[in-house]
């Protein structure tokens, strides 16, 4: 994984997870522990605490979110 991805293609916020949600884009789930990409799809609910794509559930602060960031 490169800095720029982390930079540039992280999702962090409500605001950008809301965004990707929106437009239907995929996101990228990413595991830092195992350093795989764990699910690619789009999101189909998130909370404060997880956030689901393709009806599996991963918590937001074990997993890493990749897509296209609201600008």
């Amino acid at each position: 994984m490169t800095l720029t991805k982390l930079k540039n293609k992280s999702l962090v916020t409500d605001l950008d997870l809301s965004y990707s949600k929106r437009l239907g884009l995929p996101i990228e789930v990413y595991c830092p522990n195992t350093h795989e990409t764990i699910a690619f799809g789009r999101i189909d609910h998130f909370c404060e605490n997880t956030v689901t794509v393709q009806g599996q559930c991963y918590e937001r602060n074990a997993v890493l979110f990749f897509g296209c960031p609201c600008q």
